[in-house]
């Protein structure tokens, strides 16, 4: 899994590439909050465009990343995902649980 960052105004843009299964969840989740501790203002958004695979694993840290942020009255958001990840999501009943966009731009219109 590989990870990208931007920010832009008061929102860090991060941007996700490969599989998020098992293996990859925790190194993951790592990576992720170390940007939002350096970042201690910011919302986020997860633009998920290049994510081909998502376990359950991958949602835990989304749930988490969600947690954490909410406690700093911070927003997540989720943007461009791909069928299979957006089947996941469906699957377990998450779609109303995230805020989703279809694109980046909409996500930080919002």
């Amino acid at each position: 899994m590989s990870l990208q960052y931007r920010e832009t105004d008061n929102t860090l843009v991060i941007s996700l590439a490969g599989r998020m299964d098992v293996h990859l969840a925790s190194e993951t989740e790592g990576q992720l909050n170390d940007l939002i501790k350096t970042h201690p203002t910011s919302n986020v958004i997860l633009n998920l465009e290049d994510v081909e695979y998502m376990s359950s694993s991958g949602l835990r840290v989304f749930v988490s990343l969600m947690r954490t942020l909410k406690e700093s009255n911070r927003d997540l958001k989720l943007c461009n995902l791909s069928i299979a990840v957006r089947k996941v999501f469906e699957v377990v009943e998450l779609m109303d649980m995230f805020d989703i966009y279809e694109s980046e731009e909409e996500a930080l219109a919002s």
